[in-house]
């Protein structure tokens, strides 16, 4: 008996669209009155003593300070020494001597629970306390509070919990939380205060102890901080506020950058004169390993190409063994062997230890016409025993350039990415053998910009397995390990998890029935022009995969995919 023969055709369609889319403290005032031109201090302070003239019937007064006094007395010259300002005072207040309601001297405020002139008959007339608790230093992770019961004999210590998360935890340098009286500059002492705050800085009378070293502080560079060589640190030419180049900019550990800027020379004097044209420049330092390293133990770079660049931008890269540094020479109005690109790479291990380096390098000749010229740099880091992953773009995407994918994201490790930067994101390869089966295993990679169409023929001879044959045609379509995510730009560090696409998974069902398998994927790539009008990047900002379902309604059928 006969079967039918049916045949169904499978496709796939790859399709890139574009998007156009203080705290105010009191501190003691001990010279509140004068006398003359002299601040005299108040007779009425505890910080006050007094004691007889050895030749005068009249009164000393004297800070308790030893080095503030003030002298009076009949007949006698005024000996005048004003108050020391290079010594903060102790500003830790107990908040249980502090009453904010307290305004009546010996008298009991009404509702002032913390007046000490307040007795018991008092506290019978009071309603309320107006003052219920008092607090100290407001910025205090911990702040020591007094409660105030209408009890004239119950009081209590508590600790107040702050729950800003700007708070500080511990404050080492009460002094500097308020201001001070300074001492007022004269002839006689003018040259007593340079001497003492001259200076940078000055110390109080107890300086914070210096925290011990602890064995967890690191001994290798962390990222960000910049990198040292033997006289200074590693430094990258940058534009500042203009297009020019500024030998300023530090090299942070961790942090690839890329930067190019012009410089304005006179080739007739700078060809040879001018350090930044010269290779020697950015080759005669040597990097510590460490921050503290010793410098005997200082890495080298290592040169290992340099690229020839004629006026007419031709380049010639030179073999590894003529590969040596090249001053600049002037040959009539052309200057030869001028640094135009500088490429630093650094290789560093798990304890943050840079174990090598090396520099690549791109000389040119240049004329009075190249004038401004314009110079690159570059320094990236790959990390010991690891295989870098080539960028598809910096930032943006680049046409041509395979789509960088990956799996996640993870709570814990971001991104699980490939190495194999062709395998990342695949669709089927066309071939002349159009058997599906054959074809499981071959797979070209997705390269951005490039709409891309291929597919083969499956033949299905079992209608009861239709289960199974799903999920072949599946794998076949979709491939064994198909990513989740796809990165916004060419260079999207894989721990940047906001900075990656999820891949939107949908499906199409024509018509319901016993038996459904896959017939086509769509995979739609949009992309936007992002950041600036002169040099906009390419940014993915969507992708989607949907799969088109069919029925199979003989028990033997053709199943293929143009």
């Amino acid at each position: 008996m006969g079967s039918s023969v049916s045949l169904l055709t499978v496709w796939g369609l790859l399709l890139f669209s574009v998007q156009i889319n203080i705290v105010n403290v009191r501190a003691d005032d001990n010279f509140t009155k004068s006398v003359g031109t002299s601040s005299l201090p108040d007779p009425t302070s505890d910080n006050i003593t007094f004691f007889p003239f050895e030749n005068s019937t009249d009164s000393i007064t004297a800070f308790s300070t030893p080095t503030s006094t003030i002298r009076i007395g009949t007949g006698v010259t005024p000996v005048v020494t004003l108050p020391w300002a290079g010594r903060l005072p102790d500003l830790k207040i107990n908040v249980c001597t502090l009453c904010v309601c307290n305004l009546l001297v010996e008298q009991c405020d009404i509702n002032c629970c913390c007046d000490p002139d307040c007795e018991a008959s008092d506290f019978s007339t009071f309603a309320t306390c107006d003052v219920q608790i008092v607090t100290g230093d407001r910025k205090l992770c911990n702040q020591e509070a007094t409660k105030y019961f209408l009890n004239m004999n119950k009081s209590e210590t508590v600790s107040l919990i702050n729950p800003s998360i700007f708070c500080i935890q511990t404050n080492n340098y009460r002094a500097g939380s308020s201001f001070f009286a300074p001492e007022v500059p004269t002839m006689g002492n003018f040259d007593s205060l340079m001497n003492q705050f001259g200076g940078f800085s000055f110390s109080t009378d107890e300086p914070p102890p210096n925290p011990p070293p602890t064995s967890s502080t690191p001994s290798g560079y962390q990222y960000g901080v910049p990198i040292k060589v033997v006289d200074g640190f590693l430094r990258l030419p940058a534009p500042l506020a203009t297009s020019a180049c500024t030998d300023n900019n530090p090299a942070g550990f961790l942090v690839d950058q890329a930067t190019h800027c012009s410089r304005r020379i006179d080739i007739a004097t700078d060809c040879i004169e001018l350090p930044a044209l010269n290779m020697q420049n950015y080759l005669n330092f040597t990097i510590l390993p460490r921050p503290n390293a010793n410098l005997n133990s200082s890495i080298p770079f290592l040169l290992i190409s340099i690229i020839l660049r004629s006026l007419n931008r031709t380049l010639m890269r030179l073999n590894d063994s003529v590969a040596d540094v090249r001053e600049p020479v002037l040959v009539g109005d052309v200057c030869r062997n001028v640094v135009l690109e500088v490429n630093y790479i650094i290789v560093y291990n798990d304890e943050g230890q840079i174990v090598n380096a090396s520099a690549a390098f791109t000389l040119g000749a240049i004329n009075i016409s190249m004038v401004p010229i314009q110079q690159r740099f570059q320094i990236s880091f790959t990390q010991e025993t690891t295989t870098a992953v080539p960028f598809s773009g910096n930032p943006g995407y680049v046409v041509g350039l395979p789509l960088v994918a990956g799996f996640g994201p993870n709570a814990s490790f971001g991104i699980i990415q490939s190495k194999n930067r062709l395998g990342q994101l695949t669709v089927i390869k066309s071939s002349t053998n159009q058997d599906c089966l054959q074809l499981a295993g071959l797979r070209t990679p997705v390269l951005f910009g490039y709409n891309l169409k291929s597919g083969c023929i499956l033949q299905i001879t079992n209608i009861t397995t239709c289960h199974q044959w799903s999920r072949i045609i599946t794998d076949v379509l979709i491939g064994q390990n198909f990513p989740q995510s796809v990165a916004s730009f060419g260079n999207t560090p894989v721990q940047n998890v906001k900075d990656w696409v999820t891949i939107k998974q949908t499906t199409s069902v024509t018509q319901s029935c016993a038996c459904e398998v896959p017939e086509s994927l769509a995979l739609e790539v949009k992309w936007t022009k992002y950041g600036s009008l002169i040099n906009p990047q390419a940014k993915i900002v969507a992708v989607t995969q949907t799969i088109r379902e069919t029925c199979i309604l003989s028990p033997k059928i053709y199943l293929s995919q143009p």
